[in-house]
């Protein structure tokens, strides 16, 4: 989704953690990322909305694991003018950073639009993928289920149709620009490139045809999704699952009173989720 999931947490005008940044292909990419946390690795790839902080739920995952969470390119990481709407081209940047960061083999988690591209790392690089969690993914487009065009539309609209309840804090947090003038323009333009860098590998539908490769996914996944997600129904969990054939297990979850913006509304069942999932 096109919007942020939870305001940037400060104390002050510092973060709570610090973006680090690595370069990527002699410094085509230059990707900032968060990293906390001890344990096994596990890689965390945000939703169109972007991700304007170490948000809470990172915070507690990275209590189990070393959480890697880089920004996406056209999210605050640059070199987005290489990608075009090529996946191939996004999912070797996935692996270039890992790679970079010396990592071998980590536990994969993405959320809606990171959630595609964790899909589409698992089934390239089958072997160097320990556990998959794929929460509320984009990728697959059935007809008789379409999911909504988020790309065209407004802010509001989004969050009505992004959350369970609407009203709850999480949503309106959502919906209120920042006071300081710079900030909220800040904002605006954040949305606007996140939206641009979305589009290229979601829209109209996005199928890129992920459907032709989830079969070479081998880890075992975690399907997680709000119960009442209406930007992408459900329903698309039992696809996924069917199309899974060559996962070790396939799980299906999904979190009551929690719609699209899971994280957001239903945190800690989420977390405990991915947690149970990963360390069962």
């Amino acid at each position: 989704m096109p919007v942020s999931q939870h305001p940037a947490r400060k104390t002050g005008t510092v973060l709570m953690s610090q973006l680090r940044t690595i370069s990527l292909r002699s410094g085509d990419f230059d990707v900032k990322y968060y990293r906390e946390g001890t344990g096994e690795h596990l890689l965390f790839l945000h939703s169109a909305g972007g991700l304007p902080a170490f948000t809470p739920e990172l915070e507690a995952l990275s209590k189990r694991f070393t959480v890697t969470a880089p920004l996406l390119p056209g999210f605050g990481s640059g070199g987005e003018e290489h990608l075009h709407e090529e996946v191939q081209k996004l999912v070797f940047w996935g692996w270039d950073l890992l790679d970079a960061l010396e990592i071998e083999r980590s536990l994969l988690v993405g959320h809606s639009f990171g959630r595609m591209l964790a899909a589409e790392m698992a089934a390239t690089e089958p072997r160097r993928v320990k556990k998959l969690v794929l929460a509320a993914p984009a990728g697959l487009f059935l007809a008789e289920h379409p999911t909504l065009d988020f790309l065209a539309m407004t802010p509001d609209a989004l969050v009505k149709a992004a959350f369970y309840d609407p009203q709850c804090e999480a949503a309106k947090a959502l919906t209120t620009p920042p006071a300081d003038a710079a900030a909220a323009t800040e904002a605006i333009v954040a949305r606007v490139r996140g939206l641009a860098a979305a589009g290229r590998f979601l829209w109209p539908n996005g199928d890129r045809g992920l459907n032709e490769r989830l079969y070479r996914i081998k880890a075992p996944t975690l399907l997680l999704w709000g119960e009442s997600d209406r930007i992408i129904p459900p329903v698309y969990a039992d696809a996924f699952r069917r199309l899974l054939v060559g996962a070790c297990s396939v799980r299906v979850q999904t979190i009551a009173t929690a719609g699209h913006a899971l994280f957001a509304e239903q945190r800690q069942a989420a977390v405990d989720a991915i947690v149970d999932f990963c360390t069962d």
